[in-house]
């Protein structure tokens, strides 16, 4: 009787227990290596590949230089396959994080890339841009607030763009992967193009190209930082105003996200494009330009966010984290 009720039990749990594995069998079959590209990196490939293209086609061949921004574009690439072959949240943050890096060598390749264009200034069209919307640079505006306490506040509030920069999305590399994708999808189209702007619209900006009766008053703060940030220009970051673009798109994705840090950012990123004016970096018509750029880049998050593709990520990116929940 005993047996009878063991060898029972055993048939009805492997009747019970068959479709169960073969769910899991089929889950585990489903493939989770599909190579999906996100729309920053089809902007940022797509601007690299225009650099070396022209490059190539300027010099007659391909230089080190045409050569290094294909070797940027290699490096995307390869990065998007990698996680792709296996989509882990680690591999996922490294995907994206990435184009920090990669950013950060564009910006400073760009100078020579220029040169070897030998694409002329736009100083002058910016310059009479701004003529004819203010009659004067606007900078000159500024010009009877000027105290070197005033110049410290503003040089603080420049420098708050790079705060901004890397920890507005490092909270949410942290704390909401799926945000983070969306916010990084964004950024770096928005990143695209406006390095390629810099491609073709090269310009060092008011405090280079255009003269004023005194240099800005400037405390400690400035007499300290100022040089640091005339240092670290590439001398053809003007149009469209990054600083801007940046800053009021992530300001916007945390409007959307994150509302105590958006109130709280507010005030800091408005002295910020003030500083831009203030300190004579920019011309108004950069800000303008990068308040467009910033709005392009968040109808890329809208867009991206309602998309197919997104839905395809996002899904096999939770199918690649299910094992490592069930092994817990």
């Amino acid at each position: 009787m005993k047996l009878s009720s063991v060898s029972t039990s055993v048939v009805e749990q492997g009747l019970v227990e068959a479709p169960a594995r073969l769910a899991v069998a089929t889950h585990n079959d489903t493939p989770t290596n599909r190579w999906q590209t996100l729309p920053h990196e089809w902007a940022f490939g797509g601007m690299l590949l225009l650099l070396f293209i022209r490059l190539a086609w300027q010099a007659g061949h391909t230089g080190h230089y045409a050569l290094l921004f294909l070797g940027y574009f290699l490096f995307g690439v390869s990065l998007s396959w990698w996680c792709s072959r296996n989509p882990t949240p680690l591999r996922w943050r490294v995907r994206l994080a990435a184009y920090f890096t990669l950013m950060g060598l564009v910006f400073y390749t760009l100078p020579a890339a220029v040169r070897l264009l030998q694409v002329p200034t736009a100083d002058t069209l910016l310059q009479s841009i701004d003529g004819q919307l203010l009659n004067l640079p606007a900078a000159d505006y500024f010009k009877s607030l000027q105290s070197p306490l005033l110049t410290d506040v503003m040089v603080v509030a420049y420098l708050f763009f790079f705060y901004y920069l890397l920890f507005g999305p490092g909270y949410y590399c942290f704390n909401d992967l799926h945000r983070f994708r969306l916010c990084i999808t964004g950024l770096f189209s928005i990143y695209a193009v406006g390095l390629l702007s810099y491609s073709v619209m090269p310009a060092g900006g008011p405090h280079l190209a255009l003269h004023f009766a005194a240099p800005l008053p400037a405390g400690p703060v400035g007499r300290l930082m100022l040089p640091v940030i005339d240092g670290s220009s590439n001398g053809v970051d003007v149009f469209p105003s990054i600083h801007a673009a940046v800053s009021a798109y992530l300001l916007g994705f945390d409007a959307l996200y994150y509302r105590r840090r958006f109130r709280l950012l507010l005030l800091p990123c408005v002295l910020l494009w003030l500083s831009t004016i203030y300190l004579r970096y920019h011309y108004l018509i950069d800000l303008a330009a990068g308040f467009t750029l910033a709005l392009a880049g968040l109808g890329v998050v809208w867009l991206y966010q309602r998309s197919r593709l997104a839905h395809a990520v996002e899904s096999e990116a939770d199918r690649a984290i299910a094992p490592q929940a069930a092994a817990r």
